[in-house]
């Protein structure tokens, strides 16, 4: 008899709390939910672009530098309740500087044995760069707070100005990922991310044209034969931090900038990924190309200058 009316005892519990957690589960399903802050896509424009929109809020004009990135970013908000974007956190990473290829000089070192290429000094490694709200890009996470409504239901826009105030123009190159702080109380907020992208400083690439690089071998050449007419281990060419050997220096000239425009085909072919307008970014890539294409010829130039005696 006891075992029967415990029995029916845990029953009547089981029964009551079996009812509490269906109440709280319809509830909670009937509860609105928070704002829910997605990333729809995060594209690179120049500020130009941007600029030259026909409804480009006036308010989104001040903050564009020109010649400078902008990630365009678009959100949506898959809540019930509108949103809030409180914090932009900026990842900075994998800064490149692609340095110019100095002009050669020529100079003799008296007494001294040039076979193989001397570091002449130290060179900076890396810019430093800035956001437009006034703090640092250098590489590491930087937070901005910032105030951007998103509607239940809405997609919307807001771009983010990158200057790197230190950059070189054409020369410097880094990585950006980007996450958002959202939610309207911090017990709610959640984190959205988005992947690293590659993103050219400032302004258009720079590099040296084939014709450029033509006319100093020719000036190297005879610039070499003025100094040492039968040659000599004494004479070394300076260019980029390193005294090269007389007798290589036309070739290691090439090999630099040979890498040179591959690296930076490189570069600008991650920036490709991520640009939302890829046809600048196309043209400076063909003409890298063509760059590209005219080593061999180059070569052959400087073969010519040292069999006509131009050159050791």
């Amino acid at each position: 008899m006891l075992i029967a009316v415990m029995g029916a005892a845990g029953g009547i519990v089981a029964a009551a709390v079996g009812a509490v957690i269906a109440a709280w589960a319809t509830l909670r399903a009937r509860r609105k939910q928070d704002g829910a802050i997605r990333f729809v896509d995060v594209t690179v424009k120049d500020a130009e672009s941007l600029l030259a929109e026909p409804d480009a809020d006036v308010r989104v004009l001040g903050e564009l530098v020109p010649e400078r990135p902008v990630l365009d970013i678009a959100v949506c908000n898959e809540g019930d309740l509108d949103g809030i974007v409180r914090r932009v956190r900026v990842d900075v990473e994998g800064l490149l500087h692609v340095p110019p290829i100095e002009p050669p000089f020529v100079l003799v070192l008296p007494g001294a044995t040039i076979t193989a290429p001397l570091p002449a000094q130290q060179r900076r490694v890396g810019p430093s760069a800035a956001y437009a709200v006034n703090f640092p890009l250098r590489e590491g996470s930087y937070r901005h707070s910032v105030s951007q409504l998103i509607p239940a239901g809405t997609v919307d826009r807001f771009a983010v100005s990158l200057v790197a105030t230190e950059a070189e123009r054409g020369r410097d190159f880094y990585g950006v990922s980007l996450s958002l702080d959202c939610g309207r109380t911090k017990r709610g907020r959640a984190s959205e991310t988005w992947d690293a992208v590659r993103v050219l400083a400032y302004g258009p690439p720079a590099w040296e044209s084939p014709d450029e690089i033509r006319e100093r071998l020719t000036r190297m050449a005879d610039r070499v034969r003025e100094l040492a007419p039968s040659g000599g281990e004494s004479v070394g060419v300076l260019f980029n931090s390193t005294v090269h050997p007389a007798r290589t220096a036309m070739d290691d000239y090439l090999t630099v900038y040979e890498n040179k425009l591959k690296v930076l085909s490189t570069a600008l072919g991650e920036c490709l990924k991520h640009a939302a307008d890829d046809t600048r970014t196309r043209t400076w890539l063909t003409e890298l190309e063509r760059a590209t294409e005219e080593i061999e010829p180059l070569r052959h130039h400087a073969a010519a200058l040292r069999a006509s005696g131009g050159h050791p």
